[in-house]
């Protein structure tokens, strides 16, 4: 199962997701952008939440023009009330974070894109590999019982 990544951001900041998309283009991570994963004509909200909702970390490019967007907050707001981590990319200065956020730490990607975007990758990474190496213990964990419970029956027949 592939590390699942949303990313919430205003249109008007769309430059900025496609390069956030580029390093974040791995086998094992799926970005989901509406933008591109929500075909024409397909209800927008229901397919937003249930990813948001499915997601492992829930990036946030914040800007004025995400502040000022009718769907970011309620992005946030269903990402924070279901616990989902959020990583707030910050992509103007001078811009605090909204409400039930403001205390996160954030990166400050106005400082140096380029490094923050590796930054952001790194912890991506890391983080996808966690999440392999704890489904992998988890399926040799159910294995050994499997077998366990197959010498158990095997024995008492």
């Amino acid at each position: 199962m592939p590390y699942s990544v949303f990313v919430s951001y205003s249109t008007k900041d769309i430059p900025n997701v496609d390069q956030l998309r580029q390093f974040l283009q791995f086998p094992d991570v799926q970005c989901f952008v509406s933008e591109y994963a929500v075909k024409p004509g397909a209800p927008l909200a229901p397919t937003i939440k249930t990813s948001i909702l499915a997601c492992d970390l829930f990036i946030l490019l914040w800007s004025k023009n995400a502040a000022a967007s009718e769907w970011v907050p309620q992005e946030i707001g269903i990402a924070h009330a279901s616990q989902r981590t959020i990583l707030p990319f910050v992509l103007e200065p001078g811009l605090p974070l909204p409400g039930f956020i403001k205390e996160l730490r954030y990166v400050a990607a106005y400082q140096n894109q380029q490094q923050s975007l590796y930054q952001l990758r790194e912890t991506v990474l890391k983080n996808s590999m966690t999440k392999q190496n704890q489904q992998s213990m988890a399926a040799l964990a159910i294995g050994a019982l499997l077998i366990l419970a197959l010498i158990a029956m095997s024995k008492s027949s």
